[in-house]
């Protein structure tokens, strides 16, 4: 069953953290003072009046230390793009956390990569969700946002696709490589993470490469960890392959706030324009 949504506070998110899979940045002090907004009128970009329904979790599992998988066999409308995201909440609670979707459009049942975070005076955190158990009752909204692609032509002319993910920001970053948007291009993905142990999705790597994407997996932190690949950041680790055709080249990027300056600082040291930096949000 669902339900409109008729009044609530915009999320208030802070800088330099990648939450929950999406580059968030906070409100100015004038958006601050906004309140409830018109029915399907877009509130900071975060999308329209969340319509919640009853849901509950399939299944959960470990991915990644202080990451978790989180399943939810769940219809959902308004979801067609890699990268979109939804609002989940516990049941009549009046705050919700923002998710993005890293399933891909169509795939049964959602999938989600949930970071381990506590409450804070804008946030419920997300020590309810990661601690629960299958059949743990939620409250979840339509598909928000317009993902990485926000217009049918937005790859026109383009021949190669950089991805960049780091943490949990791989969520919405797999949701667009499994949706098949990206076919026919030459693509490779640039995804960091402090230490191995702190790497989501290292078995869909074979399959990712299997749909043409070339995978690079970068550690900030590896000492002691017996890593052998790449370290740094995953801008520095791009910027040392160089890009061969600027011309022809578009970038999406999920992570923290730095990461995201660095790589649009990056692309535009390559003569990449800003429009073709992509996030999803």
């Amino acid at each position: 069953r669902t339900r409109p949504h008729k009044t609530q506070m915009p999320l208030l998110l802070v800088p330099s953290v990648a939450l929950l899979g999406l580059v968030l940045q906070p409100p100015s002090p004038a958006a601050r003072s906004v309140r409830a907004p018109r029915a399907g009128r877009v509130l900071l970009g975060w999308g329209p009046d969340p319509v919640w329904s009853d849901q509950s979790v399939e299944s959960i599992s470990d991915a990644g230390e202080g990451l978790k998988a989180i399943t939810i066999d769940a219809a959902l409308d308004g979801f067609g793009k890699g990268g979109q995201y939804l609002q989940i909440r516990e049941p009549g609670a009046e705050k919700a956390g923002i998710f993005a979707i890293a399933s891909a459009p169509g795939a049964s049942p959602l999938e989600f990569l949930i970071k381990e975070q506590p409450p804070s005076d804008w946030s419920p955190g997300t020590g309810w969700l990661t601690g629960a158990s299958a059949g743990a009752a939620l409250e979840m909204s339509q598909a928000m946002g317009s993902g990485f692609l926000k217009t049918d032509d937005a790859l026109e002319g383009i021949s190669t696709v950089l991805l960049f993910a780091v943490g949990s920001g791989i969520s919405p970053i797999r949701s667009v490589i499994e949706s098949g948007a990206l076919d026919g291009k030459s693509v490779e993905l640039f995804y960091g993470a402090r230490t191995p142990a702190m790497m989501s999705y290292t078995d869909k790597f074979a399959a990712w490469e299997e749909l043409g994407v070339s995978v690079t997996p970068v550690i900030s932190q590896p000492e002691g960890t017996g890593w052998e690949g790449c370290t740094g950041y995953v801008q520095d680790v791009a910027r040392e392959k160089g890009i061969a055709d600027p011309k022809a080249t578009a970038l999406l990027l999920c992570g923290m706030k730095g990461m995201a300056v660095a790589i649009k600082e990056m692309a535009e040291e390559a003569g990449i324009p800003e429009e073709r930096v992509l996030a999803n949000f």
